[in-house]
């Protein structure tokens, strides 16, 4: 099987784990690492990640700034989900399957603001290398 097709199926179990456990034990900090993967997998899968050479032109200044931005995209994703964590259980007092829908819903809406912008500098990086 191609490797391609490997990391596809990876990141789609990656995926997969996540949805049952989330419906079997809710919200767990790990996926806040175990999302990233799926993510790092299917760019390998459909050729975002072309060839590793890119990483060897890469400036130590621009690998301290990948590894600054990534740490602070994961507190921002982490604070954000915390609030909207507090806010269901705390202060809305909302239980059951709404609960776990209201909490998935934030989790989404919490990762997409920083998918833009750490993305944006991922792309920006990559064209420096360009």
């Amino acid at each position: 099987m191609e490797n391609r097709k490997i990391f596809n199926i990876i990141g789609w179990l990656l995926l997969l784990g996540v949805t049952v456990l989330w419906f079997s034990y809710g919200y767990l900090d790990i996926y806040l690492f175990v999302i990233p993967a799926a993510a790092l997998c299917f760019a390998i899968s459909d050729g975002s990640i072309k060839k590793l050479n890119k990483i060897k032109k890469l400036t130590i200044l621009q690998v301290l700034k990948i590894i600054f931005f990534f740490f602070l995209s994961v507190i921002i994703v982490f604070a954000l989900i915390q609030l909207a964590n507090y806010l269901i259980r705390d202060v809305l007092h909302i239980q059951g399957w709404v609960k776990t829908i209201s909490q998935f819903i934030a989790v989404i809406l919490a990762l997409y603001p920083v998918k833009f912008t750490f993305w944006n500098i991922i792309y920006r990086i990559n064209e420096n290398i360009k």
